[in-house]
């Protein structure tokens, strides 16, 4: 699929790596549908650089873990745009919890938003194209256990099912992948010797930068012939987990 003939919804597309992305598809000359929650002020900012560039843009507010907002979005981005052919799911919730402390709320929170919220809107895209192409990202965490974010870790385990079972159900015209991140962006307020030590965790020996998802993302647009992938941005670290 060629970049310019894409309608791009990206969820949690305000903010950090999701921000990057809108860009780097703004930049290709898609039209570029940004999702956000509570972040307003920043995915006007974000749609504000698209236009001065001379892209097509729209913000949607959406709630992902209220069942009637998760399905006006894909409705109404087809209303917006008269198409919808791209989804990168990349809305996420990082917070702790650990086998003891892990409450319902917890698990459903994050089950929701890793989980049946891509699920659910891949199928309302898929549903709306009909026999024409189109693609599913799933932005995905190169470590799917861990501990002390249980509910987190689950989640995205499921996400990484939801993709090769999806890309097995939807051939030949919609082609289904994740990319899963390492370290890519130190979280804010994260101190400087925690982002030292962290990166001298990695193979690589730094972190990653935006640009190295966005460029993986164009690619998978870009082709017609990969699917049910993962490709780890994490420079080496998937290596070392065993």
């Amino acid at each position: 699929m060629n970049p310019e003939s894409a309608v791009a919804l990206v969820t949690g597309g305000a903010t950090r790596v999701g921000k990057a992305i809108s860009l780097a598809l703004a930049a290709r000359k898609a039209a570029v549908a940004i999702h956000y929650r509570s972040s307003d002020r920043e995915a006007r900012e974000v749609a504000e650089l698209i236009i001065q560039s001379g892209g097509q843009v729209h913000c949607f507010q959406a709630d992902l873990t209220d069942p009637a907002q998760i399905d006006s979005l894909v409705p109404s981005v087809i209303d917006q745009f008269g198409k919808l052919n791209v989804l990168i799911n990349s809305a996420s919730v990082y917070v702790q919890g650990g086998l003891e402390t892990t409450t319902r709320a917890d698990w459903e929170q994050n089950m929701t938003v890793h989980a049946w919220v891509p699920f659910r809107l891949s199928q309302m895209m898929i549903a709306a194209l009909g026999d024409a192409p189109g693609k599913v990202i799933n932005i995905n965490d190169t470590k799917l256990v861990k501990p002390n974010r249980f509910a987190y870790g689950v989640s995205k385990a499921s996400l990484a099912a939801i993709t090769r079972t999806l890309a097995a159900a939807v051939g030949p015209n919609v082609q289904v992948n994740q990319v899963a991140l390492g370290a890519i962006l130190p979280p804010s307020g994260l101190a400087e010797d925690r982002v030292a030590a962290i990166a001298r965790t990695v193979p690589a020996q730094r972190w990653g930068h935006p640009d190295d998802v966005t460029s993986a993302i164009i690619n998978l647009i870009e082709s017609d012939y990969i699917s049910a992938e993962t490709i780890h941005i994490d420079g080496g670290s998937n290596g070392t987990l065993g």
